[in-house]
């Protein structure tokens, strides 16, 4: 039978026989091994895909203003002189890439990413050789990133490697190349990367290394500079120049493979030594990060205050204001700011150890009293802490400096007293609706005084009472309302305000806690007739687009001018004989001021052995027509025995020599004086009274009665002619007994006590002390010093004494 199919032959191999059926299936398993791998990569590609997407979605959003290189702020003074940079802890001085020499941008493109202009977000042949060292090596062990993707690690992201950064740093990199331009992105490289020991950008680090300008750095400093970054701690050439050296070699060697250079200049620069132009800077100038102008630390620290409250800057966070290209010009007066600065750091300057020492600090505010301009602050001797405690804007109990403002200033703007207004003084007094006494410095009994004496000898009782009358006439609220007028406020953040009380009159209630900036406003409001002006640095700003922003400071009549002008007139005495600062002479200047103490609560006294007259603070705040200066001075710890406290007069007036010296060095001397309003008229020889107040007629009407006195006389008894004039200094004598007194007492100021809760004040001795106790070191004895009455020291001695044997507890206000 025929078979219906044919059986195949096969084809012999080579020598005729038939192939095996084995290539056919190594066919097939090939063709079947690479469609696995296909699909495994495609997997892969998915899964990469997904997982990319993922981890690109997490990565920090993308940051015009984070890719901006920081440009920062600059101060210029009254004058628009600059005095100084701000950078912020990161000193930068940008380049431009078409400034930049091309040798620069050569020595950068070989060493870091030759085929920077020719590839994309990613250089895929570089990422190519990179996986495989990686895969043979370990990861990680070589990169492959561009300068694009350099830059945004920089800005972005952080120095982890991971997977994940990875993948957010190559999708950023896309972005970045899709917003700037090659050039760009090279400029921000340049402009961002770290050259250690603090430098940001090769431009600083050209000016840090070797103080030179990128255009005349030679071809081997160059080539350092372009290597450095990759390890900048490691080839620092302070830390190991031969290693450096050597970093310089590999780009130099790198810059000559790439053809940049030619062989001849790269045997000119291999030659070359590196650490010849190196500046040369000690370890302790290295790791100092110190501001190169310490001295206007307090003053940009009241700057970048008053920044953060402009509507134009308040959103925004400080840091990036200072890093956004500002020119703030400020109301500085630098040679004032640099004096007053270096004057506080000088522990020298005083002849005392306790006041060199690390616990005694000083704050002071210069204003210029005509428009309340920030001429001057200093927050301390350390400008490291004032960053973040500024001690003249620290509220501290401010002792006597606050009688003007709610006792005597109070009663001449609502009862219109005049300045020669009789007080009953008294040895020991009890406020209204306390069960406890106050006394006086001196624990005497002075009679019958006048407002003028009474506040130049910061008599505690007469201040007392007349912040006691004003309340009763004018109501509780009118001390407050008249110190708050002049930024004195006393309203709190509870529901209901703490009344006012006689500790507040004599500075140590809780309430009357201000800072030196807020005092010296206070007072500026005076000399400036009764103005009241908000202390203000900045004058303007200008952006770096050019915008101007204006600052706008308060500014509001605070007083009746005659008040203000009563009160200057007044304050004057605080220089003259008895009064609280009688031993420190104002040679040559028109000067109101007043002193303050505060002193500490019995547990102090009693945990640290104090003695009766020692004060934890003392203050004095005066001004001209020019210059209004706050001074505050005190110790940040207690020792035992006072070795942390002002004890006694010769102590108390410390703050009284910086102020005068202060005072005398910054001020014309151009005989102006504090001009008198027309609302104030001279009574009495040298006393002042309101025009057309109660108190002036009353006093015309009598020296009219005295007058038609006088003219009858002589008709009624021609026997006694000289009558008229035995009445008339008794009747001086009845209304100034103060003064004839005062002549038998010395000038001193003692600690009172009182059982008050609250922090007590102190008004401390002004005795002049001798020559050898109260001059600082660095002061010269003057005629006035020699002048000074030899009789106070004793009386001093006597009266420390006294107010330890009274039964009281605690220690109210005294004059510094």
């Amino acid at each position: 039978m025929e078979q219906n199919y044919k059986r195949t032959k096969r084809k012999k191999a080579g020598n005729g026989t038939p192939k095996k059926g084995g290539q056919r299936s190594r066919a097939s398993l090939i063709k079947r091994i690479l469609l696995w791998v296909v699909l495994i990569g495609l997997i892969f590609l998915v899964v990469g895909s997904f997982l990319f997407a993922y981890y690109a979605s997490k990565s920090p959003a993308f940051s015009e203003e984070k890719l901006k290189d920081p440009i920062p702020a600059k101060i210029y003074d009254k004058d628009d002189e600059l005095v100084t940079t701000l950078y912020g802890g990161q000193k930068r001085e940008l380049t431009d890439i078409e400034d930049t020499p091309e040798q620069v941008t050569d020595a950068i493109l070989a060493v870091e990413d030759n085929r920077f202009y020719e590839h994309g977000a990613i250089d895929f042949v570089r990422l190519g050789a990179a996986v495989i060292n990686n895969v043979t090596d370990g990861f990680g062990s070589q990169g492959a990133s561009t300068i694009t993707q350099q830059v945004v690690k920089r800005v972005f992201l952080t120095e982890e490697k991971t997977i994940e950064r990875k993948a957010q740093e190559a999708y950023l990199a896309y972005r970045l190349e899709q917003e700037y331009s090659k050039d760009e992105i090279l400029e921000m490289y340049m402009n961002k990367i770290y050259y250690s020991d603090g430098i940001y950008g090769i431009r600083t680090a050209s000016l840090y290394y070797f103080d030179k300008e990128l255009e005349a750095l030679n071809l081997a400093e160059t080539a350092y500079l372009a290597g450095l970054p990759q390890l900048p701690n490691r080839y620092n050439l302070y830390v190991d120049p031969e290693l450096g050296t050597k970093r310089a070699h590999t780009v130099l060697n790198l810059m000559l493979h790439h053809e940049r250079i030619t062989e001849a200049e790269y045997n000119e620069a291999i030659n070359t030594d590196i650490t010849a132009n190196l500046v040369a800077r000690s370890e302790d100038e290295r790791a100092s990060n110190e501001p190169e102008d310490p001295e206007y630390a307090s003053y940009i620290n009241v700057v970048k205050r008053e920044l953060q409250t402009n509507d134009k800057f308040r959103n925004m966070e400080l840091g990036e204001a200072l890093a956004s290209g500002l020119s703030i010009y400020t109301n500085m007066d630098s040679g004032v700011q640099s004096q007053l600065q270096t004057m506080v750091n000088d522990r020298d300057y005083y002849y005392n150890p306790k006041f060199k020492s690390e616990h005694f600090n000083l704050a002071s505010t210069i204003l210029d009293t005509e428009t309340g301009n920030l001429v001057a602050i200093s927050g301390g001797r350390d400008y490291r802490e004032v960053v973040m405690h500024n001690q003249a804007l620290v509220e501290r109990n401010v002792g006597s400096t606050m009688k003007p403002f709610l006792a005597y200033g109070p009663a001449i703007e609502h009862l219109e007293w005049r300045t020669d207004q009789t007080i009953e003084d008294e040895a020991e007094y009890q406020p209204e609706g306390f069960d406890h006494e106050i006394y006086n410095y001196d624990m005497q009994d002075h009679g019958e005084v006048t407002m003028r004496d009474a506040l130049r000898q910061s008599l505690n009782i007469p201040a007392v009472k007349t912040f006691e009358t004003v309340m009763e006439e004018e109501g509780e609220n009118a001390p407050e309302e008249f110190a708050e007028s002049v930024g004195l406020d006393y309203s709190t953040e509870e529901e209901e305000d703490i009344p006012l009380t006689f500790n507040d009159v004599l500075g140590g209630g809780d309430n009357s806690q201000f800072t030196p900036l807020q005092m010296a406003e206070a007072y500026a409001t005076l000399g400036n007739g009764g103005t009241y002006n908000e202390a203000q640095a900045i004058r303007y700003v200008v952006t770096d687009e050019g915008e101007t922003v204006e600052f706008e400071h308060e500014s509001e009549k605070a007083m009746e001018d005659y008040t203000a002008y009563m009160l200057t007139d007044m304050l004057k005495g605080t220089f003259e004989p008895y009064g609280s600062a009688d031993y420190i002479p104002m040679n040559g200047l028109n000067i109101a001021a007043k002193t303050g103490t505060t002193s500490y609560g019995d547990e102090l006294k009693e945990e640290y052995n104090l003695p009766d007259n020692a004060a934890k603070d003392a203050w004095i705040v005066g001004y001209t027509p020019e210059y209004t200066m706050s001074l505050w001075t005190g110790f940040t710890a207690n020792e035992e025995g006072g070795d942390t406290s002002f004890v006694g007069a010769d102590e108390h007036i410390t703050p009284q020599w910086f102020f005068r010296d202060i005072m005398q060095s910054i001020s014309t001397y151009n005989g102006q004086d504090f001009e008198r309003p027309d609302s104030v008229v001279e009574v009495n020889g040298d006393e002042l009274a309101v025009r057309g107040s109660e108190s002036l007629q009353t006093y015309e009407n009598e020296q009219r009665q005295q007058r038609n006195t006088q003219r009858q006389q002589p008709e009624e008894d021609v026997d006694e002619p000289n009558q008229v004039i035995t009445e008339e200094p008794e009747e001086t004598e009845e209304t100034e007994p103060a003064t004839e007194e005062q002549t038998d007492e010395t000038p001193t100021e003692e600690p009172t006590e009182e059982e008050a809760p609250t922090v007590e004040e102190t008004e401390e001795p002004t005795e002049a002390p001798t020559e050898e106790e109260s001059e600082p070191a660095t002061e010269e004895q003057t005629e006035e010093e020699t002048e000074a009455p030899e009789t106070e020291e004793p009386a001093s001695e006597e009266t420390t004494e006294e107010p330890a044997d009274e039964p009281v507890e605690e220690e109210t206000d005294e004059a510094a």
